[in-house]
């Protein structure tokens, strides 16, 4: 009997009986659900599934092997799940998140906004929307890298001549910039130019040569020719645009408004040492 007690093989059973059993006592009840349900819902999704990636439904066969894989992950999840193997994974708590927060916002969801909420938005929104002023210009541009220290005379010589009527085509330093522009938006100018750039022409007296105004791409000299100021937009302009930032904004507020609920249930307590922040404390 001794030497039946000495076996290896006897201890590493008995060691893995007594883990199973000690797992046993005090793993969580209810660790893993060992019921699976496979529904119609679930079936018709993975046919779904199947027939976006190979535009055609499923084989039975394949329609066999999906189910399978289904449930073969979800057993694999829920013992993973219950074994803790969720916890503390950067990936996972990011993806949850992600989908916590689909489900605050469409707490929020509702009908479709009216004529009257729309219309709403957009008088409280209007600038977001405004068409922006255009402009009719003419320019002439000099590289200050080219000209050096002569710059600033040659800036003055050509402001001279075109005061005195001479062609802009004729002068400055030849580009891919056009000479002439007629009914830019300022916005766009904005993008291609720069906003100081814009700002000026916006600001500039109609009908004079004026400058120095500079750009990324120089220095110029320039006549706005006209200017028609922006204006407001109307509903039927912008109809799309405006129910897209209508659902945003709504799916935003119903979405930190269900945080903040969620948040007023918890204890939350800073215990970290907040050095070098000013101030430190907590809830």
């Amino acid at each position: 009997m001794r030497k039946v007690w000495s076996e290896p093989l006897l201890h590493f059973l008995l060691l893995g009986l007594g883990l199973f059993a000690l797992y046993g006592l005090v793993a969580p009840e209810g660790t893993a659900d060992r019921e699976i349900v496979v529904t119609d819902d679930i079936v018709a999704m993975l046919a779904k599934r199947h027939a976006l990636v190979w535009q055609r439904p499923p084989t039975g066969p394949e329609l066999d092997g999906l189910i399978e894989a289904h449930i073969r992950e979800e057993i694999l999840y829920r013992e993973g799940v219950a074994a803790g193997l969720d916890r503390d994974d950067p990936v996972i708590r990011r993806r949850v998140v992600q989908k916590i927060e689909v489900l605050g916002e469409e707490r929020g969801a509702q009908a479709a906004p009216d004529e009257a909420e729309l219309q709403t938005w957009l008088q409280n929104n209007a600038a977001r929307y405004a068409r922006p002023p255009l402009l009719s210009y003419q320019q002439v541009m000099f590289d200050p890298v080219r000209h050096g220290s002569g710059l600033e005379a040659a800036f003055k010589a050509a402001l001279a001549r075109l005061k005195a009527g001479a062609d802009p085509g004729r002068l400055g330093d030849s580009s891919l910039l056009p000479v002439r522009e007629a009914g830019v938006p300022l916005d766009r100018l904005e993008r291609e130019y720069g906003e100081d750039f814009a700002a000026a022409l916006a600001a500039l007296p109609v009908g004079s040569w004026e400058g120095p105004i500079r750009s990324g791409f120089g220095v110029h000299i320039v006549r706005v020719d006209s200017r028609t100021e922006g204006e407001a937009a109307t509903l039927a302009e912008v109809r799309a645009a405006v129910e897209r930032d209508w659902e945003n904004d709504r799916r935003k507020t119903a979405s930190e408004a269900w945080y903040q609920q969620l948040r007023s249930e918890y204890t939350i307590r800073v215990e970290a040492e907040l050095s070098g922040r000013g101030t430190s404390g907590g809830e």
